[in-house]
């Protein structure tokens, strides 16, 4: 126990040490990459290991390990937890868990607590079971010297206080084999409370963003000599008690959950060419005003972009002997709190048009468009320039681009058209669910939902999984029942679709849109009604258009029986990409004759 001892008061000084190191590594350089702070819950279980009276090993927690094995069933323990990340390296967390803690003990002479009287040897102690809590601080030792969230492996040591609530095992005399021959004390009737010291070393696996694997020991110090009913005494003859505690360990593997916002920019600045530019013209034409004007698109891919990351692209006209700088764009994630020129969604990406006129220049005859992106973190200022980011936060540069040739001069070119063709991703109807008057049942239209679900295995058959839902209800009644109504609908087609598609994994998304005026105008325009237009004009020019649609319904009985029914539906629609033909001016040298 002593060796035991004097590793757990080792593992303390370990940790007070690294404290004041940790408080430095907080700071850091100036602009060193921010920290993420964030909370996490976890859950860990495995072994706990026996150090007190009954301990079979005497001095190493590995000795005898092959009995110790045998009554590994009575020493398991398991934690729920929850925790908060500081920053780089200081973190917190609040423990609770449930145990139990067995052991024997050969060669040493015991007593049983309040009867110093009779010598014992060779005891067994069975099942202890306790609750316990803790509160520790946590310290990352690599980040203290090279912060990296993304870090495959990090050390973790972290040193605590709390409480075992605990109930002592039964204590039996053991036989020539090392069985239980006769009890001498049962488990206690009532519970004891002791403060605990915990302190250990985490070793931690980053399986994702999110996500941690960690195998982690603790050592704990307790108050009490209590947890086994028994005590040491130095021999048969000298019966001074040995007043030590009653120590534990554990050993446990948990998972842990991070609720936090990863931003990775510096993978962002890595991967900067899945980013694509154009430019219109290509190459730049100073126009008979003597303008340079010209646009920059930029097309960010989906699953890109991260949510609280900005890049600042800035352009310029290099030049030999120098360069123009352009006005930056900045693009911001879809949470960042600031304005940029551009919001990119995560999941879709986005094209974006950025216009550029300026005065021609003599220097520009002989230049090339370039492009320099940077990304950052938004910590809450969005930064105009360059300059001002590298002066104020942590930054990644991204590959220099070349945008675009110029500047030819407009007199000496004639402009063409050209066309070119590109990937275009675009929503497609595939099928429809249908719905009686008032009601989001399925069932109710059998025939043509039938129809609705072959199309969707189709689908599935096909390979596809992502689907969105557009909902809608025919415009009469009250409108905020009919915008619950087409909800209620989007409901029972995600409900449909789920259960053709059985066990297969689909990604849905959708909502109702309440009452769909604009196709019940077009099919009333389109439909051979005679008097459609003085209908169309009738609703258009209503203050209360749904008395209007029911006096109209009334007079036409075919807008109930043909037109209505349509609009009571929820349209399935799949992404797909189709080609696009744009059209681009460039100009082209004219040939002297």
């Amino acid at each position: 126990m002593k060796k035991n001892l004097t590793f757990a008061k080792l593992m303390m000084l370990v940790v007070m040490a690294i404290l004041p190191f940790s408080m430095f590594a907080q700071e850091g350089k100036k602009h060193s990459k921010p920290a993420e702070k964030y909370w996490y819950i976890q859950a860990d279980g495995g072994l706990s290991i026996n150090h007190g009276d009954l301990a079979n090993y005497n001095g190493g927690i590995w000795d005898d390990f092959n009995h110790y094995k045998e009554i590994a069933l009575q020493n398991w323990n398991a934690h729920l937890g929850i925790g908060y990340q500081f920053g780089k390296v200081v973190g917190m967390n609040l423990k609770g868990g449930y145990g139990l803690l067995s052991g024997h003990k050969h060669q040493q002479a015991l007593v049983l607590n309040g009867n110093a009287d009779q010598t014992l040897w060779n005891l067994g102690l069975d099942k202890t079971n306790y609750f316990e809590g803790n509160l520790n601080l946590t310290f990352n030792l690599f980040n203290m010297f090279n912060y990296n969230p993304r870090r495959v492996i990090n050390l973790v040591p972290h040193v605590g206080i709390g409480g075992i609530y605990f109930q002592a095992g039964k204590v039996s005399q053991l036989d020539a084999d090392d069985k239980e021959a006769a009890a001498l004390a049962q488990p206690t009737e009532k519970r004891e409370l002791s403060f605990t010291v915990p302190v250990g070393m985490e070793f931690t696996f980053n399986l994702a963003p999110k996500f941690d694997l960690f195998l982690d020991y603790t050592y704990n110090f307790t108050g009490t000599d209590a947890l086994d009913q028994v005590a040491k005494i130095k021999s048969d003859e000298d019966k001074h008690i040995i007043n030590d505690k009653d120590m534990y360990s554990q050993f446990n593997l948990g998972l842990r959950y991070k609720f936090n916002n990863p931003c990775d920019i510096d993978k962002m600045a890595r991967e900067s060419k899945k980013i694509t530019y154009r430019v219109n013209p290509d190459p730049l034409v100073a126009d008979e005003n003597g303008n340079v004007c010209f646009d920059v698109i930029t097309t960010i891919p989906g699953e890109y972009f991260e949510k609280q990351a900005v890049m600042n692209l800035k352009p310029y006209l290099a030049y030999n002997g120098g360069q123009i700088d352009l006005e930056p764009i900045t693009f911001v994630g879809e949470k960042v709190k600031g304005e940029g020129d551009f919001r990119v969604n995560y999941k879709e990406g986005g094209e974006f048009t950025k216009h550029y006129c300026m005065p021609y220049q003599e220097e520009m005859a002989n230049c090339e468009l370039m492009g320099d992106p940077m990304f950052y973190v938004y910590n809450g200022t969005i930064y105009p320039t360059q300059d001002e980011i590298v002066k104020n936060t942590y930054f990644a540069q991204g590959s220099t681009v070349k945008l675009a040739d110029g500047v030819i001069k407009n007199e000496e070119y004639e402009t063409q058209t050209v066309y070119d063709t590109i990937d275009k991703v675009v929503a497609v109807k595939k099928l429809t669910y249908f719905f009686n008057k008032d009601k989001y049942n399925i069932a109710d239209r059998k025939k043509l939902n039938n129809e609705a679900d072959a199309a969707l295995k189709d689908l599935l058959n096909a390979g596809v999984t992502d689907f969105e839902i557009k909902a809608w209800a025919s415009p009469e009644g009250e409108e905020g029942h009919n915008f619950e109504l087409s909800n209620n609908r989007n409901n029972a087609a995600d409900k449909q679709m789920k259960k053709i598609a059985k066990d297969k994994e689909i990604n849905i998304t959708g909502k109702g849109y309440g009452e769909d005026w604009a196709t019940f105008i077009e099919l009333v325009a389109n439909s051979d009604l005679k008097d459609k237009d003085a209908i169309v004009n009738a609703i258009n020019n209503s203050s209360n258009k749904q008395r209007t649609v029911k006096e109209m319904c009334d007079i036409y009985p075919q807008l109930e029986k043909d037109i209505l029914p349509q609009l009571r539906r929820a349209e399935v629609y799949v992404n797909e990409t189709v080609k696009e033909t744009v059209a681009r001016q460039i100009k082209v040298k004219v040939e002297k004759h």
